[in-house]
């Protein structure tokens, strides 16, 4: 029996968004870019980087991984940069953005001229279902706002980044370019790369691949200068390609609430559950709640009082031992979980065509060595 808790990776899920990314590479013609921020399992990395050009660091410790494993320069964006880091950096990185004019001022004499430097812009558009999502907002600290797009562009910087998108369907996309054009139509004109991001969910079911091709065509037809377009849609590559594998350890009702209490946890596994907030789907549950079924909530194993979600309804009542299996758990998931808790880290493992490989189980060494080098 496979452990408990454990997030599973399906490589042939994963190989499918891959065929679906490099074919509309193919029709669209742009840069394609994984970036680490949303999924770094290196145990997957040879098939993303069969696809993706090159991989996309927000920090040190993301670089040196994308570096190591990517056997090729990175392309790096972080909201600031400590100083300590830029030396580290240097040797690694292809691009290198700045979140301000004042840190690319600061920053480009320390800089060789081998590395192409970037700006991060804010258009003022975003797409994403919670405002803790949304760069794009006017006031936000990612990105340089449109009051400053009369300024001259300093002679080394080369292109522009923008990143305002979350789970976005193509017309986000285009609407998304529309605003860059509209508020930064003065420095596009002077630049020789944009790199537009994440959040272009273009492996998602339904998603209008034509109307994705109108959104760059519009870009390249009214900036010739443009030399490329770069994308880097995380969330795309693993979309739908894993889940969380979960056990019930005991059930009990408090008022009028059933809870089935789990091994895992919302807060330190899924933690986007409680910030976005949104409802996993799980796959032995009924399509929504409904109270002619045997219906619970889902309380996690940690402390805090919030850390569960639901309702949820079950074709049978549930027994303690159950294992429920949480969807769409890859993109978000263990790159943003903690030990909070102490609690048990869910193992991770790979399903491959003949059977299931395990890449790692934590234990109580982990948890120790996150708080002690002794």
């Amino acid at each position: 029996m496979l452990p408990s808790p454990a997030f599973i990776i399906d490589r042939e899920a994963l190989r499918r968004n891959l065929a679906i990314l490099e074919a509309a590479r193919a029709e669209v013609g742009f840069t394609l870019l994984f970036a680490l921020k949303g999924f770094a399992l290196p145990a997957v990395m040879e098939d993303i980087l069969a696809v993706a050009e090159g991989l996309a660091a927000s920090s040190l410790n993301e670089a040196l991984l994308a570096y190591e494993y990517g056997r090729q320069k990175v392309h790096l964006y972080a909201p600031a940069y400590r100083p300590v880091d830029v030396p580290k950096l240097i040797p690694l990185a292809e691009t290198w953005t700045f979140n301000s004019l004042e840190a690319l001022l600061r920053w480009t004499p320390h800089l060789p001229d081998s590395i192409a430097l970037g700006l991060r812009v804010n258009p003022h558009y975003g797409s994403a279902a919670a405002d803790l999502y949304n760069p794009g907002q006017p006031g936000s600290r990612l990105g340089v706002s449109p009051a400053y797009a009369d300024l001259e562009l300093p002679a080394r910087l080369t292109g522009l980044h923008v990143h305002t998108l979350c789970e976005a369907d193509a017309e986000s996309t285009f609407r998304l370019v529309e605003a860059l054009i509209h508020h930064f139509h003065k420095w596009l004109k002077k630049v020789r790369w944009v790199n537009l991001g994440g959040g272009h969910l273009l492996t998602r079911a339904g998603y209008d691949r034509r109307r994705f091709a109108e959104a760059i065509t519009l870009l390249r037809s009214e900036f010739p200068n443009l030399e490329r377009i770069y994308l880097e849609p995380s969330a795309a590559f693993v979309w739908e390609a894993g889940y969380l594998i979960s056990e019930v350890l005991d059930l009990t009702r408090n008022d009028d609430r059933h809870w089935a209490m789990l091994d895992v946890s919302f807060t330190a596994h899924m933690p986007d559950t409680l910030e976005m907030p949104y409802r996993p789907v799980i796959r032995e549950a009924l399509a929504g709640p409904d109270p002619a079924y045997p219906t619970y909530w889902l309380g996690g194993i940690t402390c805090l009082a919030g850390d569960g979600i639901g309702p949820y309804s079950f074709p049978q009542p549930l027994e303690v031992g159950d294992r429920l299996t949480f969807c769409d758990m890859a993109h978000y998931t263990f790159v943003k979980t903690t030990l909070f808790n102490g609690v048990a880290h869910p193992a991770i493992l790979v399903k491959e065509a003949k059977g299931y490989r395990l890449v790692k189980e934590f234990g109580y060494a982990d948890y120790r060595h996150r708080l002690t080098n002794v």
